[in-house]
């Protein structure tokens, strides 16, 4: 008994000493967490002031602490604060270390996608990120925000910075559609917690621009850029460094552009900001260096491009390791410098050493690798070395491509296989470009059929990129940018044509040619079309209406305010807001019609080339399509009859300043020098296609410089006589028209379906209303009796009213609004107006109505005006000066007033290439509608007012400056005009009978008296 007693009170004393001891481990680690808990908040507010060393030191005092408490999400939470501030602070082993720590911590004592793993996968991502192992990177990022959309809510800022860091990982990693989608999401939610004008908002609008310039997509991105420009202007002034990024990122842009020296001032004012802030051995200052060096590298001053990326590099070296994608970067950089210098070697010891680097960072398939694989391609094209230059040309299709090679080849050709279709564009050019080559000095006929084949499938890939730009001006910019490709197609088919005499190949030549005719406009076209017979609701039909005429409301206001002596930045700013957000409900608006309405997407996208056979069913026996193609030294003239297609290699290697002297010739009224070189021109152009060319109507679509080119004004031969009325101009041949492209003449892309029929012509001449005080407007028959003495343009509608009715506006009547109201009723539009082209903007070209302000408008009728409105004319005559002249877009022609008539419903247009005479212009005008009356084609009654102006001009007027630079586009098919006689007859005669009832009244009342 004693014995039990005694076992008992050992076992109560051990108790006790137990749970005292127990007590006192918890007491323990209840002051160590305490203690812990305090360094923890310490650590955090040392990061305020970016204390990283010393906030770092105090979370790893609070390691052990949390660790002997077995705190465990503390203690991986101090990981991750630890690894965070490792991040911050580059030391990137040391992060990823912790960051794995929290993570083993997190999945093995935490509940599953616990906060704490979800930060432990974010410092992970963020190492590799840095790392530029952008596929690890994703990985981790992806985790994140998987697991941060279980549990948050989703306007929370912690799915926003998942948003964000995927999205900025798909863009380092070529995936740019993907990454405007991330983006975009976040931007939503940034608006949402922080409003429009916030610094997490600009930073999104930025990022969302570069990924819009890297699909070359420049006006879209440059609205993102200019966005988030002037939000961060507002927050912070001038002088502040993400001011210095915005100017860089629109650097960038315009060196894309091909505006290096705007470029360049962009990049140097980043350049003062950074230098200013940062200091000289800031890593900030490497992406600055770099563009610099692009541009310069772009501008052909390589020596001046290598010191610039020299110094990047150095910069570079000195805060990342030699596997990161600033160095690869640098290395592409240099490599392309030390090429346009002709060191091959060198260049190709650069190339080599990035894609090591890249294929490590980012595997075996990547746009990235790609790129680095077509920079050493064309290395070896430019070395000579064709059959390295084809290897490591198809390597770039392969890693761009999202699937292995035996699957690709299996499955037909589909641009969806791969990532970046611009990219892709680049290898297969380079490639076809080699391939032709290697036929050429190899004479095997497998090189030249694989090249054909190439061009191809450069063609489809084209056509899907041309589907995703949607405003008007990177429509253009992608048209100079498909224009190589397209006369590379056509050389290919012409080889292969010479050897095979295959007639389908002489078309398929044929398709390339118009395949980069005024793509742009007959693209808007199509769509105009579709809209109207898609069945699409009236409401978004309206909408979409709504939304052009406000887009052009407001350009014409940051227009106008840009021309101002003193600009109001303020209110420019507010009008690009209001065009950034008409710009973005047009992009929702075209998703939903796309997406919900089917039939409109298959429209909107039939882009098919009208053939060969379809063009010869639509001509007569009398006409002939010439159609010339230009290269740098050589001009493709395609003619083709109702029975026959022939193609014309022609030599034309100072095409330009050619076209440059003979225009000026004709200006300067020198006939000695006009004489020699139309024949000249006439020689180069026409004598070698003179056989071709059957009857004696002319339809010519010109290319390039060809559209300054007046035809009519060539000489069949050499000409003793200088006497303009007797030499022995084309003309005299040809009734000569022009034409965008055969597309656009022998397709209808506008519904020819009208509400009410059209009036006969709506007339207006400018005005100089500060002298003129009388409100003028009145039907053409009214002016058609006037005797009063016309100046200058009034003369010229007097000399029409004559032949045609209609309404007349003048005086101060003769203004913008009556004018876009009247516009949509006529079937001709005579425009007697000025004219002012802009060369360096061509939307911002104008026509000047008088020179007081419209109350209402600004008596402006820009183009992009007119993109707004709907003008169903069968003729608008601009006789305005150098309404068909302005800058020359590659594929599209000349970017003129002219252009955006033809997209607001015009069949066809009478422009000018010069200044036009206010003394002879009325005389020209009257010949043209008289012909046109007497039921003349377009063409044949222009050439013939023309001739008959010849032979009854004062001979101090027949220089072809006088009368030659009138010029007809479009449809060239005879007027219908209203047959007056009828309703004369039917007015005289209802007066009778009014008058014989009065009578009849009149007898009966006195009879009844």
């Amino acid at each position: 008994m004693k014995k039990l007693a005694s076992v008992f009170l050992t076992s109560f004393f051990s108790i006790i000493l137990c749970v005292l001891s127990l007590q006192a481990t918890h007491a323990q680690a209840t002051n160590d967490t305490l203690l812990a808990a305090q360094y923890y908040k310490k650590a955090d507010s040392l990061l305020i002031d970016k204390k990283y060393d010393e906030s770092i030191e105090l979370f790893k005092k609070a390691l052990p602490m949390y660790k002997k408490a077995q705190a465990w999400e503390r203690l991986a939470a101090c990981y991750n604060r630890i690894s965070e501030n490792q991040l911050k602070n580059r030391k990137l082993e040391e992060a990823l270390s912790s960051a794995k720590k929290a993570l083993e911590i997190s999945t093995t004592y935490l509940k599953k996608n616990s906060l704490e793993e979800t930060n432990a996968h974010e410092n992970i991502g963020e190492y590799y990120f840095k790392k530029s192992e952008y596929i690890n990177a994703i990985d981790n990022y992806e985790k994140v925000l998987n697991s941060r959309l279980k549990v948050l809510l989703k306007n929370d800022m912690l799915i926003t910075q998942s948003y964000s860091n995927v999205g900025k990982t798909h863009f380092k990693l070529g995936s740019y559609d993907e990454a405007i989608w991330f983006f975009k999401k976040c931007l939503k939610i940034n608006k949402n917690l922080f409003g429009e004008e916030h610094l997490n908002t600009a930073k999104v609008y930025n990022d969302i621009g570069s990924a819009f310039r890297e699909k070359r997509l420049y006006h879209k991105a440059l609205e993102y850029y200019q966005k988030a420009l002037n939000i961060r202007i507002k927050i912070f002034g001038e002088n502040h460094p993400l001011i210095g990024s915005s100017y860089m990122n629109i650097g960038v842009l315009l060196k894309n552009r091909k505006q290096n020296c705007r470029a360049l001032d962009y990049h140097q004012k980043a350049l003062k900001i950074y230098l200013s802030t940062f200091g000289e051995r800031s890593y900030k200052l490497i992406p600055i260096y770099m563009n610099i060096g692009v541009t310069y590298n772009d501008m052909k001053m390589y020596n001046v491009a290598i010191k610039y990326f020299e110094k990047g590099q150095s910069l570079i070296l000195n805060f990342y390791d030699d596997k990161h994608s600033f160095v690869a970067r640098s290395y592409n950089n240099l490599g392309k410098a030390y090429e346009g210098l002709k060191e091959f070697e060198i260049s190709i010891d650069y190339f080599l050493k990035s894609q090591d680097i890249y294929r490590k960072n980012m595997g075996s398939r990547s746009s990235v690798l790609a790129s680095a694989y077509n920079y050493t391609a064309m290395n070896y094209f430019k070395n000579k070395k064709y059959n390295n230059s084809l290897q490591y040309y198809r390597k770039a299709i392969e890693a761009n491509s999202k699937y292995d090679k035996a699957k690709i080849e299996k499955n037909n050709f589909n641009p969806g296989h791969f990532f970046f279709l611009n990219r892709l564009v680049t290898s297969l050019e380079g490639m076809a470009r080699t391939l032709k080559v290697l036929y050429q000095k190899k004479n095997k006929i497998k090189h030249l059929r694989e090249c054909v084949e190439t061009y191809n499938k450069m063609d489809i890939v084209i056509s899907e990129i041309r589907q995703s730009i949607h405003s008007y001006e990177d429509k253009v910019i992608y048209s100079n940018d498909a224009r190589n490709v397209c006369f590379g197609a056509i050389e290919a088919q012409l080889l292969l044509y010479e050897i095979e005499n295959a007639p389908e190949l002489l078309d398929k030549a044929f398709y390339y040619a118009e395949k980069n005719k005024a793509n742009t406009l007959k693209e808007l076209l199509i769509d105009v079309n579709a809209k109207n017979f898609a069945g699409l609701p009236e409401d978004l039909v309206t909408l979409e209406k709504e939304l052009r005429t406000n887009r052009s409301f407001y350009q014409s206001r940051v227009t106008k305010e840009q021309s101002e002596k003193e600009v109001d930045t303020s209110k420019v700013t507010y009008y690009e807001n209001k065009l950034f957000d008409i710009n973005r409900t047009q992009d929702s608006l075209t998703q939903v019609l796309e997406k919900n309405y089917p039939k409109y997407h298959q429209l909107k996208y039939k882009n098919d080339i009208v053939s060969v056979s379809d063009i010869q069913q639509q001509l007569d026996d009398t006409t002939t399509l010439l159609e010339f193609f230009t290269g740098d030294s050589i001009t493709y003239a395609f003619s083709i009859s109702k029975h026959d297609i022939s193609v014309q290699e022609l030599s034309t290697p100072k095409l330009t300043e050619q076209i440059e002297a003979f225009r000026k010739s004709i200006i300067a009224k020198n006939t000695g020098t006009y004489k020699q070189q139309a024949y000249a021109l006439y020689n180069t152009l026409i004598a070698p296609v003179k056989d071709k060319l059957v009857g004696d109507q002319l339809i010519i679509i010109p290319d390039g410089p060809l559209w300054h080119l007046n035809f009519e004004l060539l000489l069949t031969q050499k000409d003793d006589s200088n006497n303009p009325a007797l030499l022995s101009y084309l003309l005299k041949k040809y009734a000569i028209t022009y034409a965008n492209s055969a597309n656009l003449l022998f397709t209808t892309f506008k519904s020819d379906q009208k509400t009410k029929p059209l009036q006969e012509c709506l007339a207006f001449s400018f005005s100089d209303s500060t002298q003129i005080t009388d409100t003028y407007t009145m039907s053409l028959a009214t002016l058609r009796s006037a005797g009063m003495d016309l100046p200058g343009t009034r003369k010229e509608i007097k000399a029409i009213s004559d032949i045609i009715d209609g309404q007349y506006y003048f005086g101060s009547q003769a203004i913008e609004v009556n004018f876009k109201s009247n516009a949509s009723q006529y079937n001709i539009l005579h425009l007697a107006l000025h004219g002012e082209v802009d060369n360096e903007r061509p939307e911002n070209s104008k026509l000047y109505f008088t020179r007081s302000k419209d109350t209402i408008e600004d008596n402006l009728l820009y183009s992009h005006e007119l993109f707004a409105l709907d003008i169903p004319a069968e003729l608008t005559v601009l006789s305005a000066c150098n309404t068909g002249s302005g800058k020359i877009a590659k594929g599209e022609g000349i970017m003129s007033l002219g252009t955006a008539f033809q997209y607001a419903g015009t069949k066809s247009l009478l422009l000018t290439s010069w200044e036009v005479s206010d003394q002879t212009t009325p005389e020209l005008m009257k010949y043209f509608y008289t012909n046109l009356k007497a039921g003349m084609h377009k063409g044949k009654a222009l050439q013939q007012a023309k001739l008959q102006y010849l032979s009854t001009a004062n001979i101090n007027r027949t220089d072809p400056f006088y009368w030659g630079g009138f010029y007809l586009v479009g449809d060239t098919t005879a007027m219908q005009f209203n047959n007056n006689t009828q309703l004369y007859w039917i007015l005289g005669l209802g007066a009778i009978a009014a008058i014989l009832l009065v009578v009849f009244l009149y007898r009966r009342r006195t009879k009844n008296a």
